[in-house]
């Protein structure tokens, strides 16, 4: 997890350097904010592709395929991601070819959903009993246990030759699309993307 800045812990040298509750506070907003950026990027690429060459593009979206999960590929999704991975390259300094023909390279994507499980135990202890006694309270424990599945997403940009549509370059990220509802961010989705193209030119990163 990177963040991009650091915390110090001030306050009166007397104290010894305390963290108060409302540093505490702003210590453990910076963990989960940063840890909500964290998308586990990779990246691989043709070493004999000059990279350095590549001006314009051409955005293909995938086929679609019957069958397929609809939260993996719908309608709203692929708009979603065209105009994410669009405006990211144009930070780039890419510019949109007219057509396929015209284009240095092609740019494509899927999708992949994993299931998983996760597991969540709460544990309440109660006391009771009363002082007069001679152990003091009694306590008893009970545990709930709470089994979530959830689908994993991981987001695949690819770079194709537009000649022989040969692949040049993969990355491929995760935690930047989720299939939960109320939970599609647009503004993340292109913060994932643009960490995945951070890669692309290869040598950037």
């Amino acid at each position: 997890m990177q963040t991009s800045g650091s915390l110090r812990s001030g306050g009166n040298p007397k104290r010894g350097g305390r963290a108060t509750p409302a540093r505490m506070a702003l210590m453990l907003i910076a963990l989960v904010v940063g840890g909500c950026q964290t998308f586990n990027v990779r990246s691989d690429w043709d070493d004999t592709v000059r990279f350095e060459e590549l001006r314009r593009f051409h955005f293909e979206a995938p086929p679609t395929v019957e069958g397929a999960n609809p939260f993996a590929d719908n309608t709203l999704m692929r708009k979603r991601i065209r105009t994410a991975v669009e405006a990211v390259l144009g930070e780039r300094g890419f510019r949109p070819a007219a057509s396929r023909a015209r284009a240095d390279f092609v740019i494509t994507y899927q999708v992949l959903l994993e299931e998983e499980l996760r597991v969540d135990s709460t544990g309440v202890d109660i006391g009771a009993g009363g002082w007069r006694r001679p152990y003091g309270y009694g306590v008893f424990g009970s545990t709930t246990t709470r089994v979530n599945n959830f689908q994993e997403a991981t987001l695949i940009l690819d770079v194709l030759d537009p000649e022989k549509n040969e692949l040049t370059w993969r990355g491929w990220g995760q935690r930047m699309l989720s299939t939960k509802d109320r939970d599609r961010s647009e503004e993340r989705l292109r913060e994932g993307v643009r960490a995945i193209l951070d890669r692309f030119p290869p040598g950037r990163e």
